[in-house]
């Protein structure tokens, strides 16, 4: 089982010629405080907090290696709002005397609950592999000093923490100390991180300021440390007090300051970023929330990622958005989303997407135009980070493009993502601290380890239902391939779908799921579809007792697609 590796072991082993001492002294002490998950600058601070700012947040809306922005609230609808930085170490002789002071702007934001002033604030030529001191507020009114590090020029190793759904799961209970536990168990456990993603449905009710108010409150003393780069989930949508009425995300984008460099309609909510040699993007895959509102955001977002990946030059290409295209959940698909996103993460060859939305934690294979690869320089691998917060589901299970699955119901998790040179590792952790998965991508050997090692192909045709296979007795007969069409067993077909299914003695059917109610006769292409004439693509055929049903007609009556893998002979059922 792999180790986590020490900063030490990362930026200093004595095969790069760089000794402990000079690592120690080119790092400083203002990095060992920054990195810590404890707030120890209250050993520094000239004079006790006040209550200025509330939901302080450090992101990066320009380059992390000399730039910092830091967003944060406060109450009431008028007031000037500062930031002032200066180095940790210029802090530590004379305090705030030599610090710059940069003022934020501001804007009103009246949330269900107050009204808020929000303010932003970039700090901008800073210096590579700096620690800083900083504070927010104005004279006389100043939050607590709090530290930040800028990464080194060229940035040869790094890591970042990634957080499946934070949210309550209870509309009515902003419910966040599990959220809480798990960010600073994480951070605690990983105190060299760089920063963290969260990867969507950070809050239960994404315009209720109850549950952003415990979300930041449960996350204080680790956001103020370190940078946050959030993705949006369809959580963040819903409005109060109507659980599912879905809204354009006001109060994401009112807190969170992320980078502007995405589609125009979608600004503050898409955009990447480069960290070392990491080229970062994220996605807003709620379409079905947010279409009313952009009714283009999938092609957007598609235009968009394929320029924006085009143009990076860094050697790892990693993407995030919520809803995942190969998921965990036994009914939920994200069709639209995946194929609007996957043409452009082949053709760019993306090395990892995360996702989030399931709430389970899995790693694919390497994919590549929806069919497994042996290597991951032919592919990429899919990841769903779990859930970090409150809620949990009870129908995930191993889906057959999975190569390692975990079901996170008894304890929250977290993602350890390095980048050090050519390679990359993803880690996966229990908030207890238990390592659940670790796998590694090696480009200059062309390997992963463990090594991927693909499911053998299937004697018989096997049938697969939203990522399950069905075998013996769920399939007592294999899909058939008759004449060139592709059959289906309907009877299990309709029974794994939650439909019904009755056949009289004179071969009548009868085949109903949802609100489709179709009845049609074997050997015969008439048929009715809730009462309508209906005429079927091939008439239906009788295989060792069992009912057959063509694949076109399976899509054209209960509105699943298809896709037939000569590689594994799988044929794939979806809706």
């Amino acid at each position: 089982m792999r180790q986590e590796k020490s900063l030490w072991e990362l930026f200093g082993n004595g095969n790069q010629g760089v000794s402990r001492r000079l690592f120690l002294k080119t790092c400083g002490a203002s990095l060992a405080i920054a990195s810590l998950p404890i707030n120890l600058t209250k050993i520094f601070a000239a004079e006790p907090a006040a209550a200025a700012a509330a939901n302080i947040t450090l992101t990066w809306s320009l380059d992390p290696k000399t730039t910092q922005t830091i967003a944060w609230a406060a109450s009431g609808t008028s007031g000037k709002g500062v930031l002032q930085v200066v180095s940790t170490r210029q802090y530590q002789k004379s305090g705030w005397q030599k610090a710059m002071t940069i003022e934020a702007a501001q804007e009103e934001f009246p949330t269900n609950m107050k009204t808020l002033r929000v303010y932003y604030a970039t700090a901008v030529s800073l210096r590579p592999e700096t620690g800083y001191t900083y504070r927010v507020g104005d004279a006389g009114q100043w939050s607590e000093a709090a530290q930040f590090t800028t990464p080194t020029e060229k940035t040869p190793a790094f890591k970042f923490l990634v957080f499946g759904d934070s949210q309550s799961g209870l509309p009515k209970n902003p419910e966040y100390r599990p959220w809480g536990k798990t960010l600073r168990n994480a951070y605690a456990a990983h105190p060299d991180a760089a920063f963290f993603m969260n990867v969507g449905d950070l809050v239960e009710i994404g315009q209720d300021y109850a549950h952003w108010q415990n979300w930041y409150a449960a996350a204080k003393d680790v956001m103020e440390q370190l940078p946050c780069m959030a993705v949006l989930g369809n959580h963040e949508t819903y409005d109060v007090p109507e659980e599912n009425h879905s809204v354009l995300p006001l109060y994401f984008k009112k807190q969170l300051r992320l980078p502007f460099n995405g589609p125009a309609a979608l600004k503050g909510q898409v955009y990447s970023f480069d960290y070392g040699d990491a080229h970062i993007a994220v996605l807003d895959s709620q379409v079905a929330e947010e279409q009313a509102y952009v009714p283009d955001m999938l092609d957007l977002q598609a235009k968009w990622l394929d320029e924006d990946l085009a143009g990076s030059r860094q050697e790892w290409k990693i993407v995030l958005f919520h809803k995942t295209p190969y998921y965990n959940k036994a009914t939920r698909s994200n069709e639209a989303v995946k194929a609007a996103l996957t043409p452009v993460l082949d053709r760019q060859h993306v090395d990892l997407v995360i996702n989030g939305h399931d709430h389970g934690y899995s790693r694919t294979y390497p994919i590549y135009q929806d069919t497994f690869m042996d290597n991951p320089s032919k592919g990429t691998v899919y990841l769903v980070a779990g859930r970090s917060g409150n809620k949990y589901y009870t129908d995930l299970s191993a889906k057959v493009w999975d190569a390692f699955f975990h079901d996170p119901q008894a304890e929250p998790n977290y993602v350890v993502v390095t980048v050090a040179g050519l390679v990359l590792t993803i880690q996966g952790y229990t908030q207890s601290g238990t390592l659940l998965d670790a796998y590694s991508i090696d480009k200059q050997k062309k390997t992963d380890q463990p090594p991927t090692v693909l499911p053998e192909k299937a004697n018989q045709t096997l049938l697969v239902i939203w990522g399950n296979v069905l075998q013996t007795p769920l399939a007592a007969v294999p899909p058939q391939r008759i004449t060139g069409v592709w059959y289906v067993p309907l009877p299990s077909f309709l029974d794994f779908i939650g439909g019904t299914f009755t056949l009289d003695s004179e071969e009548n059917i009868v085949a109903a799921y949802q609100k489709v109610t179709a009845e049609f006769h074997v050997g015969d292409a008439n048929s009715l579809m809730n009462q309508q004439d209906c005429p079927l693509v091939f008439p239906p055929v009788m295989v060792k007792g069992t009912v057959m049903l063509s694949t076109a007609d399976v899509k054209k009556i209960f509105g699943f697609h298809s896709r037939y893998d000569a590689n594994l002979n799988l044929l794939f059922l979806v809706k």
